[in-house]
């Protein structure tokens, strides 16, 4: 069991009242606390805190919205296996055509993906070989008058321009270091643990992620990665077994393998 920090318990003390626990759960997963203390924050551990700290939402039971406080069972394993490649809109319209309408709206379906560790392998980013639809177009005289004072010239290097080699960090946290000059940005950074895992076991397989045992994203140690499928991954967020403390964590992954096998061979 985690020793809660001082700071998240006053954190929940001063936020709960008002909140449903899915409010709560949303809220509270973009404090930064998970990145800090190397916590995982789901709506059962919040349910599971506010119990053990006495602390009431003191919000009307019902379902106002029309989405159900309880999603459907299963609905987890289904979301994860279509999740390759489809939006967040996409994703909705499909629970909601399998469940019934209503089941799961855009907003918590962002919060679903984020507290099963659910990864869609959208990145946001224009792929290789999009072409701009201004491609070859030239300003109208208007535009280029609007544009021209915040327009580089030619040979100008902005203040903050990297040199290869140079590490910084994504908004997610990772540790990314810059390789080259040219091409888009996912081209021109590496992530430092992918990186580390890769030099000491070859290619990373499809479907599978790279994770740390003790939480610290900083820590890209070889003896701090591990290994994980999207099943096992799910499992370690839905049953609570990551830990600030590596040795507790990787008996985590074991317990998660061991329970996504027993899954896979009961199915078969």
């Amino acid at each position: 069991m985690w020793k809660w920090p001082a700071e998240v318990v006053d954190w929940m003390r001063e936020n709960t009242p008002g909140r449903t626990t899915k409010e709560l759960t949303i809220l509270i997963n973009q404090q930064g606390f998970d990145k800090k203390y190397g916590m995982v924050f789901t709506e059962s551990i919040i349910k599971g805190a506010k119990s053990r700290f006495g602390f009431k939402s003191g919000t009307p039971t019902g379902n106002p919205k029309g989405y159900s406080s309880k999603y459907p069972d299963g609905m987890a394993e289904y979301v994860e296996s279509i999740a390759k490649g489809k939006s967040t809109a996409e994703l909705v319209e499909a629970v909601n055509r399998k469940y019934g309408a209503g089941t799961i709206g855009i907003r918590q379906m962002k919060a679903y993906k984020r507290n099963h560790g659910i990864n869609t392998g959208l990145t946001g980013q224009f792929e290789p070989g999009h072409i701009p639809a201004n491609k070859g177009k030239k300003m109208s005289p208007e535009q280029y008058e609007k544009c021209k004072a915040t327009m580089f010239r030619k040979g100008n290097v902005p203040a903050n321009h990297m040199e290869v080699g140079e590490y910084t960090h994504t908004t997610d946290g990772y540790l990314v270091r810059k390789v080259k000059e040219d091409g888009i940005q996912r081209e021109r950074f590496e992530f430092v643990h992918r990186k580390v895992w890769e030099e000491h076991n070859g290619p990373i397989p499809e479907g599978k992620m790279v994770s740390f045992l003790d939480g610290d994203k900083d820590n890209c140690k070889i003896e701090n990665l591990v290994l994980l499928d999207n099943s096992e991954n799910l499992e370690m967020n839905r049953s609570n077994l990551r830990f600030s403390h590596a040795e507790l964590t990787e008996a985590g992954v074991n317990i998660a393998k061991i329970k996504v096998a027993a899954r896979r061979r009961k199915r078969n």
